[in-house]
């Protein structure tokens, strides 16, 4: 782990001086990227979606479909095809010219719908990994730093959260307040957020003895300032390696909630509900549905996870 010194800076420094820093980190934050050809592959995965999810159609750049509600209809970009709109007489269709990917049994493109999906999906996991993450990383900073009782207690509670199967305590919460997204990222928040916090907790424990933490306790800092500005940004190497790995453990939560009846409600096109609705066309030859969503959930988790290991492995180099 690098840890960065405390060096002596002007307090006053021209703006012509922070440009080429910033430039400097950017520079090297792209070459430990490209140079290892594993994040490299895991970044074309995700990109893909990412370009699908924002490109699907022009909703997200059209302010109108912010507001309108359900009765506007998004001009199709990538997905050709709205992912509500029925083909009639082209039910359980195989790829063609014109539905890339099929039909379902209602007639909808499966295209469509998987290009609608991947837009739900890289907003709900992200955002739940983001929540869970200001939650654990506070949780733990504070019991890493101050320790004694508030450590003890803190984890004590964590643990016993811990002690849940993720997909049980998905289960339970979902059940107990209802599917829909908030709730999804409700779901993931609370069983994310005690790893985080115990991965948080750990490098406080440690970053906490060094010379530059004590300088600043003796220069009179306050215990905030010190987390966030001292502890905090030399710990955030392994916490965004750990970020990215857990937002491809919320994709599969949220495929898996979808497959079990606890995802978005229908007509949505979440991914897992897209595997439900087409196993149970296997069996009359139809494969397409399951196959499509699940190289789909496939495609996005490894991918993120290709990222983040070859970005921790080329990091190494550096260290």
């Amino acid at each position: 782990m690098v840890v960065s010194e405390n060096t002596a800076v002007s307090t006053v420094q021209a703006p012509t001086e922070q440009t080429p820093e910033r430039n400097s980190a950017f520079r090297d934050g792209l070459n430990i990227l490209l140079g290892s050809k594993v994040a490299v592959v895991g970044l074309c995965l995700v990109g893909f979606w990412l370009i699908v999810a924002v490109f699907a159609d022009n909703c997200l750049f059209t302010p109108t479909c912010w507001f309108a509600g359900d009765d506007y209809e998004p001009t199709p970009w990538l997905a050709r095809y709205s992912p509500y709109k029925q083909f009639s007489g082209e039910n359980l269709a195989g790829p063609s010219a014109k539905h890339w990917l099929g039909t379902d049994k209602l007639g909808r493109d499966l295209w469509a719908r998987l290009a609608q999906g991947s837009r739900i999906i890289l907003t709900v996991a992200p955002l739940a990994t983001l929540i869970a993450l200001i939650i654990g990383g506070g949780m733990g900073l504070v019991a890493g730093y101050y320790g004694g009782m508030i450590d003890e207690v803190t984890m004590r509670v964590l643990d016993g959260v811990m002690a849940f199967p993720h997909i049980l305590l998905y289960m339970v919460i979902i059940a107990a307040v209802g599917p829909s997204a908030t709730n999804i990222v409700l779901a993931i928040t609370i069983a994310g957020a005690p790893g985080i916090a115990r991965l948080v907790r750990s490098l406080t424990l440690d970053i906490k003895t060094r010379d530059y933490v004590a300088a600043a306790q003796t220069r009179g800092e306050h215990p905030a300032y010190i987390m966030l500005m001292e502890i905090l940004p030399n710990a955030r190497g392994p916490i965004i390696i750990d970020a990215m790995l857990r937002i491809g453990y919320s994709v599969f939560a949220i495929g898996t909630l979808g497959y079990l009846g606890l995802g978005l409600p229908p007509p949505s096109p979440d991914w897992g509900s897209i595997v439900s609705s087409g196993r149970r066309l296997i069996m009359m030859g139809h494969i397409w549905d399951s196959l499509w969503a699940c190289l789909a959930i496939a495609m996005l988790v490894v991918g993120l996870n290709l990222l983040a290991d070859g970005i921790a492995e080329e990091t190494q180099r550096y260290r």
